[in-house]
């Protein structure tokens, strides 16, 4: 996998090679960043269950100020360093249940990339969505990866749905804070 656009492009990211996890394909990505476009620059961003780190990787290699990378997998942290010690820029990796950062984290975001393992249960993630919200700036975004054989959850009030669109097997949900 590669870093698409920006001061890295073309960089390779390593990836974990373990079934559990599935990083997102490059045309999912690359239509994520290109419907955040202008939101990204300058930005501080949190990604969630990062696991190799390419959602916040892309976004510094973009311009992004500041990446708060959260992983609980010492495996996928250790891959996440590899990838981040090839670069110069403004990060900070934080091993975290995710349930746990989002219920003690003191920080605001701009853009929180959300892409739990498929087989989390639709309403963790219903339930950790709603904690998103507190740790979001004005007008900021949640981009949510799902399986399309997930189950739905109903639209979150204080979230307006920004876009989505499914990619084979992948539902991407961007969220905008009302």
């Amino acid at each position: 996998m590669r870093v698409l656009a920006g001061k890295y492009k073309s960089k390779l990211i390593q990836t974990i090679d373990d079934p559990l996890t599935r990083p997102m394909m490059s045309k999912v990505r690359e239509s994520v960043f290109n419907s955040l476009q202008f939101n990204i620059e300058n930005k501080n961003i949190l990604d969630l269950y990062a696991g190799s780190g390419s959602l916040g990787i892309e976004s510094l290699s973009r311009g992004a100020n500041f990446v708060t990378f959260v992983e609980n997998s010492n495996n996928c942290i250790n891959i996440l360093k590899q990838n981040l010690s090839h670069f110069e820029i403004n990060y900070k990796i934080t091993k975290s249940n995710v349930d746990k950062f989002l219920d003690t984290s003191l920080n605001t975001y701009d853009i929180v990339f959300y892409d739990p393992p498929f087989k989390i249960e639709t309403e963790i993630v219903k339930n950790e969505i709603i904690k998103i919200y507190n740790l979001l700036n004005k007008e900021g975004f949640v981009v949510v990866h799902r399986h399309t054989a997930s189950k739905e959850f109903e639209t979150l009030k204080n979230y307006k749905i920004h876009k989505e669109k499914n990619f084979g097997q992948s539902n991407i949900l961007i969220l905008s804070k009302l």
